[in-house]
């Protein structure tokens, strides 16, 4: 009975000292035993941003009703089973921002998420370097800024929100410190001829796979009073084919929530929903509004590289998805 109970106990602690090591990994050991920073703690209501909207007066080659928005998702750095393709997109950039049709230009770009995998300050710091590359295009084309006194840095936005990896290892922190705008729940609207003709972004934290119920009635609050058409963007998709879907364990697990969510955006002019977080395209036409799942930029394993590119048109209030792969 007693060699069955030390049998017992080795077994215990070796799973035990298993569980540990591989929690330590990349992702951390508080994760393994304690889960993550909570979204009611960071994100009890949605920040007004009004004050930091893309400079679209100083760019050139303006359009007058319609302009594009970047969109890039699960850049995962620090993670090394695959690269991204740095070399493709940018050379894809580079001749999207001299591209004949202005509409089509990015104006402003949006990270839907999972940009550190681990949550560790040397991955956000990784990703800046990339940032910053995609700024200086910006700057050449959109600024005409071509020396060391540009200054594409602080008018070419990239708006970001957290992904659940972002928050490994206490990543929060280093979001808050590295990533603009320094905050994970934030809204603004963009009305290019001074009027209420525009459209709303709506960025949402879903880090945790929720938004928690402050945010949430925050959220309900916010849109019903903006009578503008609205661009919602979180990480975790909200449905995406739902429980039975393809992507069943990649989104919002709450059935409520989801349904909550659904209706808030059909009943207050939401138009379209960009998400990440499942590494594959998914697009669902909701009649009021539409829904676009966009794949990583570094992973391949259920869809092709890829990034997109939204497509906003102030006086139809349409709005159109390009998925861009590589």
């Amino acid at each position: 009975m007693k060699s069955l109970f030390r049998l017992v106990k080795v077994f215990c602690l070796t799973s035990l000292c298993v569980f540990c090591i591989l929690s330590c990994s990349n992702y951390g050991f508080f994760w393994g035993l304690f889960g993550e920073d909570d979204v009611d703690d960071r994100s009890s209501s949605m920040k007004n941003l009004q004050s930091e909207i893309p400079d679209f007066a100083s760019q050139t080659k303006a359009s007058s009703s319609s302009y594009s928005v970047l969109i890039l998702t699960d850049m995962h750095f620090g993670a090394t089973k695959e690269d991204i393709d740095e070399k493709a997109f940018l050379n894809w950039l580079e001749k999207r921002f001299q591209d004949t049709d202005y509409s089509k230009i990015p104006r402003f770009a949006i990270n839907l998420g999972d940009t550190a995998d681990g949550g560790h300050d040397s991955e956000y710091r990784q990703y800046l370097d990339f940032e910053k590359k995609i700024k200086a295009l910006a700057g050449k084309y959109l600024y005409g800024e071509n020396d060391e006194t540009a200054d594409s840095d602080r008018k070419f936005k990239v708006y970001g929100i957290l992904g659940n990896h972002d928050l490994y290892n206490n990543g929060v922190t280093g979001f808050m410190k590295y990533m603009y705008p320094y905050n994970s729940s934030y809204f603004f609207h963009i009305d290019q001829n001074g009027d209420k003709s525009g459209f709303s972004y709506y960025f949402l934290d879903t880090a945790n796979g929720t938004t928690g119920r402050d945010q949430l009635d925050d959220f309900k609050s916010k849109i019903e009073a903006d009578p503008r058409p609205k661009i919602v963007l979180t990480h975790y998709p909200v449905w995406a084919g739902g429980a039975d879907g393809a992507f069943a364990f990649m989104i919002l697990q709450n059935t409520m929530e989801r349904n909550i969510l659904l209706t808030y955006f059909a009943e207050n002019n939401v138009r379209q929903v960009y998400e990440g977080h499942a590494h594959a395209n998914y697009g669902y036409d909701f009649t009021k509004f539409r829904e676009d799942v966009i794949g990583s930029l570094r992973f391949s394993s259920r869809a092709k590289k890829q990034c997109a590119v939204c497509t906003v048109n102030e006086e139809t209030k349409q709005v159109s998805t390009e998925i861009i792969e590589f």
